[in-house]
């Protein structure tokens, strides 16, 4: 029995430095998904704009774009990771449950 508790202890202790750096690899990835496409769209808007003799107008396009990039990059993480279903995939699946009850609707009327 007391063989039994020391080997969890030493199996548990085995998996917390295992599921930290597994947080923090999960955290390193969320920050480069987020930042590289904002400061990658700025400093090449900023480049383009002196380059074509512009005020701000591709830094603030490419920085727009780079946001977007930037929540489609966490959607996506969201996705692979929290187990939920693309919202493509979860209308696919509700149409034809909807004609089902279309259906059951109007033979019912």
């Amino acid at each position: 029995m007391n063989n039994e508790r020391s080997h969890s202890t030493s199996q548990e202790s085995k998996d917390e430095p295992e599921n930290f750096w597994r947080l923090v690899a999960q955290a390193t990835t969320l920050g480069w998904n987020l930042m590289v496409p904002i400061v990658g769209g700025v400093l090449l808007g900023r480049y383009l704009d002196d380059k074509f003799g512009n005020e701000f107008t591709w830094t603030l396009s490419l920085l727009l774009m780079g946001v977007a990039v930037a929540f489609n990059n966490l959607y996506a993480m969201y996705v692979e990771h929290g187990g939920a279903e693309p919202s493509r995939k979860r209308t696919k699946n509700r149409r034809p449950e909807e004609n089902k009850e279309s259906e059951t609707h109007e033979e019912n009327q």
